[in-house]
C-alpha cells in the first residue's frame, strides 16, 4: 500500500510538472514579423533588445505576406502579426476569429505603381491592357481596384492582373511576364536604385493604406500580460522611428543583411522616411472599414458585411493602456 501510494505521489507530481511546462509553453508568445518594410517596427524591436528589456518570452518568424499571418492566426499557429485591412476586413466577414489589436502603419508612401526602367509610360493611363503584377485581395490590390483605376477613368478589366507575393513583382517586370506593379519598401527602393523600374506614383492622394496589427483571441483572453509587454516593446520601435531614423535604418538594414538581402545602409535610410507611424483603431478607422466591407461586397470579395464599430473582434485597448503609461502620442 505504501508503495502504491508513493507512486500516486511521483504520477502527481510528473502531472503538475508536466502542467507547469505546458503553462510556460503557452506563455512563450508567437511574433509574426513581415518581410516588406512595415515588418521592421518588430525586426527593430527584435534586434534591439526592446522585448527582452520587457521580459517578454517569444519567438519571432518572418512572413512574405500579412495574408499569410492573419491565417496563422486563425489556425492558432501564431500570436500577433500585421495583415492588410482588407484580408483583415474579408475574413472577418466570412466567420474567422482574428482580433485587431492596432494599426501598424500608414503605408500609402511606401507603396508605388511601378514599371520597367524602358517604359514610355508617364500615367496609368497609358498602362490600359498591361498586365498588371499584384497580390489578389490584399490592401494594396483594394486600393488599386477601389480608388486608384475610378480616379482615372478607368475599369478593373483594364488591368489584366498577375497574383504574385509582394517579393515576386520585381522578377515579374524584369522577365516581362507583367508590364506594371505595385512595389512596396525596401523592394521598391532597391530596385529603382539599380536600375530595373521607376515609380510613376505612390498611393498617398487616393488613399490611406494602412496595415493592421491582429492578434489571436485565445491568447489575448489567456494572456493579456504577454501582449502588454509586446506592445511596450512595439512602441518603443515606434519611437525610435520618429526619435532617431538613422538609428532605426541601421538596426533594420542589419537584419535584411542576415536575411540575405544584399542592399546599402543609404537605401534603407531612405525608405524608412516613407513610413508613416500610426497605431490605434480610431472612430475613423472604423469607419474607413466599414466603407472597404461594402466595396468588397461589390468586388464578390464577400457575400455580407460586418459592421466594425461593433465587432467583438476589434479592441485595441491594451495598446491604448501601455501607451497612456508610456505617455505615447501617435
Amino acid at each position: 500500500m505504501k508503495r502504491f501510494t508513493s507512486v500516486l505521489m511521483a504520477v502527481a507530481m510528473a502531472v503538475g510538472l508536466f502542467g507547469m511546462a505546458a503553462t510556460a509553453e503557452a506563455a512563450k508568445l508567437r511574433i509574426g514579423a513581415h518581410r516588406a518594410l512595415m515588418g521592421s517596427f518588430e525586426v527593430v524591436a527584435h534586434r534591439a533588445g526592446f522585448w527582452k528589456k520587457q521580459g517578454l518570452d517569444y519567438t519571432i518568424g518572418n512572413y512574405k505576406q500579412g495574408k499569410l499571418m492573419r491565417n496563422a492566426i486563425i489556425q492558432g499557429n501564431l500570436d500577433t502579426g500585421t495583415t492588410g485591412f482588407s484580408p483583415f476586413s474579408t475574413a472577418i466577414s466570412r466567420g474567422a476569429r482574428v482580433t485587431a489589436i492596432g494599426v501598424t502603419a500608414n503605408i500609402c508612401d511606401t507603396q508605388h505603381i511601378v514599371v520597367p526602367t524602358s517604359s514610355k509610360a508617364k500615367s496609368l493611363k497609358d498602362l490600359k491592357g498591361v498586365t498588371f503584377a499584384n497580390k489578389k485581395g490584399t490592401s494594396t490590390d483594394f486600393a488599386f481596384q477601389s480608388y486608384v483605376i475610378p480616379a482615372h477613368g478607368l475599369k478593373s478589366s483594364d488591368f489584366p492582373l498577375l497574383s504574385v507575393r509582394t517579393t515576386e513583382r520585381i522578377s515579374a517586370i524584369v522577365s516581362g511576364n507583367a508590364k506594371a506593379a505595385l512595389v512596396g519598401d525596401p523592394m521598391l527602393e532597391i530596385a529603382i536604385q539599380a536600375g530595373q523600374i521607376r515609380s510613376l506614383e505612390n498611393l498617398c492622394k487616393y488613399d490611406k493604406t494602412r496595415m493592421m496589427h491582429v492578434g489571436n483571441p485565445g491568447t489575448l483572453k489567456k494572456h493579456p500580460e504577454l501582449y502588454a509587454k509586446y506592445f511596450r516593446g512595439w512602441l518603443m520601435a515606434h519611437k525610435l522611428l520618429k526619435d532617431n531614423p538613422g538609428k532605426y535604418a541601421k538596426i533594420y538594414h542589419t537584419d535584411l543583411v542576415a536575411l540575405g538581402t544584399k542592399v546599402k545602409i543609404g537605401i534603407i535610410q531612405v525608405v524608412v522616411r516613407r513610413l508613416r507611424s500610426e497605431v490605434f483603431i480610431t472612430d475613423e478607422v472604423k469607419s474607413y472599414l466599414n466603407d472597404m466591407n461594402k466595396k468588397q461586397k461589390k468586388l464578390g470579395w464577400i457575400k455580407k458585411t460586418t459592421d466594425f464599430t461593433k465587432s467583438k473582434f476589434i479592441d485595441d485597448s491594451i495598446l491604448r493602456k501601455v501607451a497612456k503609461e508610456m505617455n505615447y502620442k501617435n
